[in-house]
């Protein structure tokens, strides 16, 4: 086993509290489960997945570290996740004016998004956030043996790990939130009241993004 059983032990137990904590992932998937239902987060939760290997694959390859190093590549990663975030927020906003406008009205449940264009949106969102490669690049580190070798293999295991916890917690928010998805789509006041909080949340996430530094050591 490549890896060091116990400094493994200790991932387990910061990597769980960086699961939990929120963040754009967690805050998509549940806003698909909450407004489009349980498949829609599921999906979304298999997008950041797919997310979270490609960025293992990529800092196990040293391609985090290449773009960390970049000051041209890290700001241009940094503003494209900035504005992709600021767009999903505007985006979410602009339903909740559009509701305003249309008063009492009665509303019809929005069609689903596809399950392609649900998975594609969770992907974006989660290649577009540096700040998973600043983690990699700070966090990931301080739990690799280097005398045990393949220090790649290390930060690749380490990081499917991360993301197979990430899976199973963002699978949990997808069915939880199901639950609630029949009376979110079918009362005008709760999906404008979510629009609102998930568009303020995410554009203060592009904000947050775009405050990144690139100090990662």
């Amino acid at each position: 086993m490549p890896l060091d059983p116990h400094l493994l032990q200790l991932y387990l137990v910061a990597a769980t509290v960086l699961v939990l904590a929120p963040g754009p992932d967690s805050l998509l998937v549940l806003a698909r489960g909450l407004t489009e239902g349980r498949r829609a987060g599921l999906v979304a939760t298999a997008g950041i997945t797919a997310g979270n290997v490609v960025q293992a694959v990529l800092a196990a390859a040293g391609v985090s570290a290449l773009i960390a190093a970049s000051p041209t590549l890290f700001d241009l990663l940094r503003y494209a996740g900035a504005a992709y975030l600021a767009w999903i927020g505007g985006k979410a906003l602009w339903s909740v004016a559009v509701a305003h406008r249309q008063g009492a009205a009665p509303v019809d449940p929005p069609p689903p998004a596809s399950a392609r264009r649900v998975f594609a949106n969770a992907l974006l969102t989660n290649l577009l956030n540096p700040k998973i490669i600043l983690f990699y690049l700070a966090f990931v580190p301080q739990f690799v043996a280097p005398e045990r070798g393949m220090v790649g293999v290390q930060i690749f295991l380490l990081g499917l790990i991360l993301g197979g916890m990430g899976c199973v917690y963002l699978a949990g928010v997808a069915v939880l939130s199901a639950g609630a998805a029949r009376r979110v789509l079918t009362s005008r006041a709760l999906r404008t009241a979510l629009d609102g909080v998930a568009g303020v949340l995410f554009l203060g996430f592009a904000l947050r993004l775009l405050l990144t530094e690139r100090r990662f050591a």
